[in-house]
């Protein structure tokens, strides 16, 4: 167990005083009084008073040699590292080399199709990337192969290229396409795989066999069932994002195809889908309030187009509950954390257990107002998101617990890590025995292929497994449009590039760099303590608990410094036509290298033309990072690229990395983050300047 107490100080709001000294030995260890009053430049008896409080708080405490120590709280046996991810906030997705070369072809015809499709909802490249999303989730939910998934993720970036020629018939032009590209080379197919994607592109609509198996490469492929779930997919994209016009745009619809707007304006009803699997799949529609669901044109398609299917999912809608008064929801969640009387505290115990980023802060704040609301003890468990913080967790933290404690175990945006999944799988398990249950939610694609296993697993224990869009991944689903909300800053926070690139409000812009200053700062204040010394819970508690009351307007003052701290670069960068390369020395805040390229991309100015279209979209920067094995074998660079994430125009960065030179890179579309040998950086970084400029 843990070794202090936990005091659940709230750093955010101590005194000045307080928090000054506390803070300070956090940096730079134990010291003495007479020490601490001359570093602070305060008087002894003042700092007296000032350690006395803190002591009664348990938050210092003095050792052998009459040395104040911080007492944050510790972490249990082994410490995680102090390295964090760079590109903190974005989701990892894959692509094989297949899938990067097919969008390289598929992006700018879609692109093309979108600008010439003025009186309909997105098709696009955001749309054909969510469906890739939704199909790839729901395969792995119904455990389909290899091949399966190759052909359906095709099918997905392809399926809607016909519209560029016709919408009436775009189906039966994407599966000629297909075919076409395929036979000159410009899609990476054999004639048998470019026969299959063609047919799940001409099946994601209007009449098809679902009972249809095929041969490819020795293997019976389910091809009805891909074309079921394709059509399924293609339906989940069916929420406000699909109406990217401003209100400008939207006026002049209304005057040319007035008969379009009551179908965009249902559109903008709905505020999310997502995917719940218990295992019984089920597809979540959530409203906004008073909409009646009956009359919705989107919610009627979605039906037909499941029952259509042979899929066995259900359908709910969720009317999402007006945003409540602040004043009035933070009093719900004080009196929900104040000690329990003696004959409460049977309520039920759950864990909630997330890494320390921007994107699962968020949605640990938002399992935890729930489950409050459902009659939940909660702990928090936060810890670093560090190289091998999933391994820590799954094998020291969650190994050394009683799982028979614990009625909820809710695990949220743990990093990929192959060599800890068998454990994963086993740990689960044994939480499920002991009477546990085990929610995840996880935005990492890497993290999908293990569930077909946990499925099989929830089938005897009640467990649950929710995916989505980045905004879906908090546990409840009684929620409130303050929750979208927040829902949507956690999106925004990973930079997904599947979100619409208009409607954001200056407010969601401003909350977001609010959330990323607090964060980091946190980050910032503990960055030279020993890591065991730090207790990220209590650190990170206070935040949480801002964005549980929905505190925007707290939110709104940090973020006046964030682009002085965090989206200002060290050095200068070198333009190279659509590129820059910013050769850095070792960052104090990796962390936030992202928002120093993006903001350096602004600084350029956008190109006189339709869209949003940068004059300098791509941005790279690169640090020497090397630890002892690196040094042995000639060193390491760390590498973070990206293409502003609302760019309609330039090719995706992940699609121009040069393959087959050194380790894939992480990240979604827009962000890639790669660690390399010193002696590949810099052929890298000029293949990724050269492909920037050729697209």
């Amino acid at each position: 167990m843990i070794s202090q107490p936990h005091a659940q100080l709230n750093l955010l709001t101590l005194p000045t005083a307080q928090r000054q000294v506390l803070l300070y030995l956090v940096r730079e260890g134990p010291t003495s009084e007479a020490a601490l009053a001359r570093a602070l430049n305060q008087e002894p008896d003042g700092l007296a008073a000032t350690v006395a409080a803190l002591q009664m708080r348990h938050a210092i405490t003095i050792d052998a040699t009459g040395r104040l120590c911080a007492e944050l709280g510790r972490t249990r046996r082994r410490a995680l590292p102090a390295r964090l991810w760079p590109a903190l906030q974005t989701a990892s997705r894959l692509y094989s080399a297949q899938e990067i070369a097919t969008l390289r072809t598929v992006v700018p015809i879609l692109q093309f199709a979108r600008a010439r499709m003025g009186e309909f909802t997105d098709h696009g490249p955001g749309h054909v990337l969510r469906v890739k999303v939704f199909a790839t989730q729901l395969g792995h939910v119904l455990g389909l192969t290899a091949n399966e998934q190759h052909l359906l993720r095709a099918a997905a970036l392809l399926h809607d290229v016909g519209n560029v020629v016709d919408r009436a018939t775009h189906h039966v032009i994407s599966q000629e396409t297909v075919e076409k590209l395929a036979a000159t080379d410009r899609l990476p197919f054999s004639r048998r795989e470019a026969g299959l994607v063609g047919l799940l592109c001409r099946w994601h609509r209007r009449e098809y066999d679902p009972e249809r198996c095929d041969e490819l490469a020795g293997e019976t492929v389910r091809t009805g069932l891909m074309a079921s779930i394709l059509r399924v997919a293609d339906a989940l994209d069916s929420d406000y994002r699909r109406v990217d016009y401003d209100d400008k745009f939207k006026r002049v619809l209304a005057l040319f195809y007035p008969e379009e707007v009551p179908f965009l304006a249902d559109l903008d009803t709905i505020l999310g889908i997502r995917i719940c699997c218990t295992p019984k799949l089920q597809l979540q529609i959530f409203v906004q309030p008073g909409t009646q669901a009956e009359q919705s044109f989107h919610i009627r398609a979605l039906r037909k187009d499941v029952a259509e299917t042979p899929l066995d999912c259900t359908i709910q809608v969720i009317e999402c509950a007006p945003a409540p008064l602040s004043s009035r929801l933070a009093r719900d969640v004080h009196a929900r954390q104040a000690p329990l009387p003696a004959a409460q505290t049977d309520r039920p115990h759950a864990i909630i257990a997330c890494p320390l980023d921007p994107h699962s802060v968020i949605m640990a704040a938002l399992s935890r107002k729930h489950l409050f609301a459902a009659g939940h003890r909660v702990e928090l468990l936060i810890f670093p998101d560090a190289a091998d913080a999933t391994s820590w967790l799954w094998r020291t933290e969650l190994a050394d617990r009683e799982p028979s404690e614990c009625a909820h175990l809710i695990l949220i945006g743990d990093r990929p890590d192959a060599d800890a999944t068998s454990t994963l799988l086993a740990q689960v398990e044994r939480w499920q025995n002991a009477g546990a249950q085990v929610t995840i939610l996880n935005r990492h694609e890497a993290n999908w292929g293990r569930l077909p296993h946990l499925l099989r697993q929830t089938a005897h224990a009640g467990n649950q497994v929710i995916l989505g869009g980045d905004w879906a991944y908090f546990w409840g689903d009684q929620i409130d449009e303050a929750d979208i909300f927040w829902g949507r800053i956690a999106a925004l926070c990973t930079r997904d590039p599947v979100q619409s690139t208009v409607g954001l409000s200056s407010d969601e812009q401003t909350v977001s760099q609010g959330l990323l200053n607090a964060i980091y700062d946190h980050i910032a204040s503990v960055r030279r303590a020993p890591t065991e010394n730090v207790n990220w819970t209590t650190l990170i508690t206070p935040l949480l608990e801002r964005i549980a009351t929905d505190d925007r307007g707290w939110f709104i003052d940090q973020a006046s410094t964030f682009g002085p701290r965090y989206a200002v670069l060290p050095a200068a960068g070198q333009p190279t036509g659509k590129a820059m390369w910013f050769e850095l020395t070792a960052p104090t805040a990796p962390h936030a290298v992202y928002w120093g390229l993006e903001a350096a991309i602004e600084a350029r100015g956008r190109m006189p033309v339709r869209g949003i279209c940068y004059r300098t979209p791509y941005a790279i920067a690169t640090w020497s990072d090397s630890s002892a094995e690196d040094e042995t074998n000639g060193g390491a660079v760390e590498l973070l690229a990206i293409n502003h994430w609302r760019e309609e125009e330039a090719t995706p960065i992940r699609l121009l990395y040069p393959p087959d030179i050194g380790p894939a890179p992480e990240g979604n579309e827009c962000a890639i983050r790669v660690r390399l040998p010193m002696t590949l950086a810099q052929q890298v970084v000029q293949l990724l300047i050269a492909a920037c400029n050729e697209n």
